[in-house]
């Protein structure tokens, strides 16, 4: 259709942006600093730090089953495979267990084939452990009411159901003869009463059952059990507003089970230094109350140093204090760590808030415990601790220290882990002391890229030296290598900066580049930079100073960057269309850039003089003026992005009619740059309309202005988008001109009678 819309229906006009506001920045500390034992016990603690803790919860999960299966198993005296275990445990159906009961209970059945091979099924067949039996049947219905399919969703709460299967595992309690299966069924029963929503009647059978199974035959004090029913009486005591007893009853879970630590260490809930002190009075040991100051340190928001200082008072061994010792080093990374050149600061300020305002009095005071916990001696680990007093000096920016205390921890160091984990610091020491981007620098960092191990295992520290050399060529105005320290050379291309590339320019044309400065051009070739440079000359209209850039290349290199024709005429804007019509007034060879700059200058030249032919070489530099645009099909000869999202905010952009426009783009760092003017295509169509010696031609010049002012039109704040389905808007009356006169000039012209035919807007308007 004539003067159409561009059709974006291949093309999704919304934004496809990420939204990912997560904290950006670095990290350096190894976790395995902290001893595997630690590492697991203390995990809830770090989950906010680490995506090593993003599948957290499922390793909980296998954790609490391989617990189960374990006190399962010494239950058999090792004499069953875990294996088989966990498939009558958690895979088997009710019916498969109503079948394996009713075989131990009868003298004359047989196991069912499936687990004949099954070594639990022959060991409770042949022993005719049938409570056993009843106590995992009736385990497996209880399952469905307080089991979620995942941990997002709840399982369905058939209240009338529970309630019957409470009043069979209570009558079960009472004729079970083992000790450890009536635990078994106190727990089933109390986890009924809580997921019922019944917070009351939970604390009554925590009271009236538990009192009835023999502790020590039940082997009370190794078994996860009890636990695991603490965790239901804490929620019920919360749930009616008992928070102290609650969260004291939490800290024992954490300090004592660890397949229930995460959840515990959620449902800790003090709210006020009342409570917090009706807690610590609760407190049987020095362990429960170094447990419980871990717990407050943890949070979020908390600046731990007290608590640690705290805990080290009462137990300074403790695996509590390395964890907290280690959280408290994370927090500092993230306000600190590489600040002065982190591209990513502003929105960590933004959505973060980071840095504190106290990070950097807090560090020193960090710095000044941590160092009396390493002279001491009374810690767990006096080596790790003088470690870390080295990078809390480093995160202080107390580089001169760092280095003096790493030098000198170096030799105490007999763990294999804290030696990889000084090295690290030392790395991460080193480029952050960078100065200037001098020859040492380059050549440092193109050492770590190409020979160091450590440098591709840790992932932070591309990001830290990347960072930290784009900073100190941006100092020392040298852009263009700034730009290509953190980016590959396709993310300029979409607006290419001239400063930018000018510097890359300068560095590809060194004849002693050093080695750092070949890899960052290694796919960079001198060419690609004179093309995107003179490509960004022809947007901004220098078709001179993108003449004698295409002239710095030999001629035979000018055919591996595009072959365009611009001059074609067209009826229609089509984003994804072929173009296929072609005038006999057009060019119809194929040519490169060079090629084409020199027939756009030659065009340019006749046409200011020479008279008689001027309007055929206006119209057709209006033409290539057009189709270079963003709305042309040959958009490629001056842009090497386009994006269909441009479209709906063409109107809401600030720019000057006529100007290319810079789109924000979450891709790339200067945006998308689209050629969106079509004001010197319009002066030029103008020209030809008025220099015009046919009708016909003149017809063609004032169709074409018409596209531009319609172009124009949609660029302007007196432009209302369609609300749907792609329709063409009216055009407000003072971009009309060229249509108008098409219609009252030019109505006679073969090509007017042809846009009629082609244009049902068109015909509507010239038939009134």
């Amino acid at each position: 259709m004539l003067l159409a819309l561009p059709d974006l229906s291949a093309q999704d006009i919304r934004s496809c942006a990420p939204s990912d506001r997560s904290f950006q920045g670095y990290t350096f500390v190894n976790m395995d600093i902290l001893r595997q034992q630690e590492r697991v016990a203390l995990a809830p603690l770090f989950m906010r730090f680490d995506k090593l803790y993003e599948n957290y919860f499922e390793t909980v999960e296998k954790a609490n089953q391989d617990d189960n299966l374990a006190e399962w198993g010494k239950r058999f005296c090792g004499e069953v495979k875990v294996e088989d275990l966990a498939y009558i445990i958690y895979k088997s159906s009710a019916s498969e267990l109503d079948l394996l009961l009713t075989a131990t209970q009868s003298k004359s059945l047989q196991i069912s084939p499936n687990l004949q091979d099954n070594t639990f099924a022959q060991f409770v067949f042949e022993k005719k452990c049938t409570e056993t039996l009843e106590y995992l049947l009736f385990a497996k219905q209880c399952e469905p009411h307080v089991i979620a399919n995942n941990r997002w969703q709840a399982p369905p709460r058939d209240k009338d159901a529970m309630q019957l299967l409470m009043t069979e595992g209570l009558r079960q309690f009472k004729r079970t003869k083992s000790a450890y299966i009536r635990l078994r069924y106190a727990y089933q029963v109390i986890r009924l009463a809580h997921y019922a929503g019944l917070p009351e009647r939970v604390l009554e059978l925590y009271d009236d059952l538990l009192p009835k199974v023999d502790k020590q035959a039940a082997h009370w004090g190794e078994s996860i059990i009890p636990w695991w029913i603490e965790g239901h009486r804490a929620g019920a005591l919360r749930k009616l507003g008992d928070n102290v007893e609650a969260s004291y009853t939490y800290a024992r879970i954490f300090q004592h089970c660890p397949g229930r630590r995460a959840s515990a260490y959620q449902s800790f809930l003090i709210k006020t230094d009342e409570e917090w002190n009706d807690c610590l009075r609760l407190c049987q040991s020095d362990a429960e109350r170094a447990t419980l100051y871990a717990i407050r340190a943890a949070g979020a928001e908390s600046k731990a140093l007290e608590e640690m200082e705290k805990i080290y008072e009462i137990d300074p061994k403790t695996q509590l204090l390395e964890g907290l010792l280690v959280q408290e080093m994370r927090k500092m990374e993230r306000n600190l760590l590489g600040l002065e050149f982190n591209d990513k600061k502003e929105r960590n300020k933004r959505y973060h808030k980071l840095p504190r305002p106290y990070a950097g009095k807090y560090v020193i005071d960090l710095q000044r415990f941590v160092r009396k916990c390493r002279q001491e001696d009374k810690v767990a680990r006096p080596e790790l601790w003088y470690l870390s007093e080295g990078y809390l000096e480093f995160l202080a920016g107390d580089y001169y220290a760092a280095e003096r205390t790493f030098r000198a921890v170096e030799p105490k160091l007999d763990d294999k882990v804290l030696k990889e984990q000084l090295a690290i610091f030392q790395l991460a020491l080193k480029i952050a002391s960078f100065e200037k981007p001098n020859d040492e620098a380059e050549r440092y960092a193109y050492e770590l890229i190409t020979d160091n191990k450590r440098y591709r295992q840790y992932k932070n520290l591309p990001d830290f030296l990347q960072d930290k050399m784009a900073w100190l060529y941006l100092s020392n105005q040298q852009p263009g290598k700034a730009f290509l320290s953190q980016h590959p050379l396709s993310d300029l291309k979409p607006n290419p900066q001239l400063d930018l590339l000018d510097n890359l320019i300068a560095t590809a044309l060194k004849t002693n580049q050093n080695s750092f400065e070949q890899l960052l051009l290694k796919e960079t070739p001198l060419y690609v930079l004179l093309d995107m440079k003179a490509t960004l000359l022809m947007s901004t209209g220098q078709f001179e100073a993108a003449m004698e850039t295409y002239k710095r290349m030999p001629v035979e290199s000018w055919n591996d960057f595009g072959q365009f024709n611009p001059f074609k005429e067209t009826l229609k804007d089509c984003m994804k269309c072929n173009q296929q019509r072609t005038d006999t007034i057009s060019l119809s060879t194929m040519m490169n850039k060079g090629e084409l700059l020199t027939e756009l200058l030659d065009l340019n030249y006749k046409s200011k003089g020479d008279l008689e032919g001027a309007a055929r070489h206006y119209y057709l530099l209006g033409l290539a003026s057009y189709n270079m645009s963003y709305y042309g099909y040959a958009w490629r000869a001056m842009d090497y992005f386009r994006s269909g999202s441009t479209w709906a905010k063409l109107h809401k952009a600030k720019a000057e009619e006529g100007d290319s426009r810079v789109f924000d783009h979450w891709k790339y760092p200067f945006g998308n740059r689209e050629n969106t003017g079509v004001g010197q295509a319009l002066y030029f169509f103008e020209k030809a309309r008025d220099l015009a010696t046919t009708p016909e031609l003149a017809a063609k010049a004032a169709f074409q202005a018409a596209r531009c002012e319609q172009k124009i039109f949609f660029q302007s704040i007196q432009y209302k988008p369609e609300p749907c389905c792609n329709r063409i808007p009216r055009i407000h009356s003072d971009y009309q001109r060229n249509f108008t006169m098409l219609k009252e000039r030019y109505s006679e012209t073969a090509f007017y009678k042809e846009i009629v035919k082609e244009c049902k807007y068109f015909a509507v308007y010239a038939a009134h």
